[in-house]
């Protein structure tokens, strides 16, 4: 049978100060997260989402026209399968209508796209967001 060594124990032992500070910066980082998250369940709201198009860049390319477009979400509330139409208007009258659809728009922040019309849609255009789901 081996014999117990005459060294001191490591349970004998008291915690050296490194592990004193490990461990309270650990726990005050915690209760910062419990709290910021306790906050944020607290305070966002309850608003449906609030979408915005706003077209970036308009490309002539081999299959018609790219318009890139942001689609903004101001609202505390992510949006899924947001569908953007896009149309080119001859006055009042509707030349062409093209649809995409976003997976997904976050809370406060934007998605890019891009529709692509046969006619060119310069100065006679409009976006806009017409339906989205809650995830």
């Amino acid at each position: 049978m081996a014999r117990p060594s005459k060294s001191r124990s490591v349970e004998r032992r008291k915690a050296h100060w490194v592990e004193w500070l490990t461990g309270s910066v650990s726990a005050l980082v915690i209760v910062a997260l419990i709290g910021w998250i306790t906050f944020e369940a607290l305070t966002q709201s309850t608003a449906p989402p609030d979408l915005a198009v706003t077209v970036i860049s308009i490309e002539k390319r081999a299959g018609g026209y790219l318009v890139m477009f942001d689609a903004e979400n101001t609202a505390d509330r992510t949006a899924a399968g947001v569908v953007v139409r896009g149309e080119i208007m001859d006055g009042d009258a509707v030349v062409e209508t093209v649809e995409t659809t976003l997976d997904y728009v976050p809370m406060q922040s934007s998605a890019r796209g891009g529709l692509i019309f046969r006619n060119d849609p310069e100065g006679r255009s409009r976006l806009a967001a017409t339906g989205f789901s809650e995830p």
